[in-house]
């Protein structure tokens, strides 16, 4: 059970509460003997009194019910705020949120280029983890465009099944991407699987290129959203997820 002593004192018991009843009383009193009075020492000046004191009670009260009413409208007006707040979508949130502002800059990214057969699948996975950049490495053409984008525990599974069929330590090292593309027909479609967009399209425009491609996670940013152009930029799934949440 809680202890009485932290529950916050009640409306009548708190000293706001006496402080305004106290001022109303007193000054409402003090105006009517004054009124009093001044009307029982001049019959001719009750219609003045009464127009100076009518507005004068007018202002009290509607200074009082303006102080207790205040907190009470400005938290309805807080819940209103933070309910319309909750109404905003994921959807909505990458809608508001466009690809160039989001991406994985062309300079922050961890990436190898192309010819596949001199790239050494053990030298990429020391540069990957040199870096501390994720678990993904795009491969780029001669043009800077995008080619293939290969995950790490791809790479790591390949090997390991290499290793337990008897491969020597040589002939892992040696291991190229053209070792892995070519080990079956599906490696390829899965290396390809990733989209393109325009810098100002949105991250709802990046997911929506997503759902369309089998096993995709990740979109590049080129300038006009041709495949042929450079990388600009890349939105891995995750970003997107990030972005999403409200």
């Amino acid at each position: 059970m809680s202890n009485g002593q932290n529950q916050p004192p009640s409306e009548w018991r708190s000293t706001r509460f006496w402080l305004a009843l106290g001022v109303t009383v007193i000054s409402v009193a003090a105006v009517a003997v004054l009124a009093s009075v001044s009307i029982y020492h001049s019959k001719d000046a009750a219609t003045n009194v009464l127009a100076s004191v009518l507005p004068l009670l007018g202002t009290w009260v509607g200074t009082i019910l303006a102080y207790y009413f205040s907190k009470e409208n400005f938290e309805a007006a807080t819940k209103s705020v933070t309910d319309l707040a909750k109404q905003i979508t994921p959807q909505e949130k990458l809608k508001s949120a466009l690809g160039k502002d989001k991406m994985i800059s062309r300079g922050q990214m961890f990436c190898v280029s192309l010819p596949a057969n001199r790239l050494k699948l053990s030298d990429m996975l020391k540069g990957l983890e040199e870096a501390k950049k994720g678990n993904r490495i795009p491969i780029l053409g001669d043009k800077g465009e995008a080619k293939y984008v290969l995950h790490r525990s791809i790479i790591d599974k390949f090997i390991s099944d290499l290793t337990r069929g008897g491969k020597q330590l040589a002939e892992i090292a040696a291991l190229t991407v053209e070792d892995l593309l070519n080990q079956d027909a599906s490696m390829k479609k899965i290396a390809q699987a990733f989209g393109i967009i325009k810098p100002n399209d949105t991250l709802a425009d990046a997911m929506n290129t997503m759902s369309k491609i089998d096993n995709c996670q990740d979109v590049f940013v080129t300038q006009s959203g041709a495949k042929e152009e450079a990388v600009l930029g890349w939105i891995t799934n995750v970003i997107i997820q990030e972005n999403a949440r409200v």
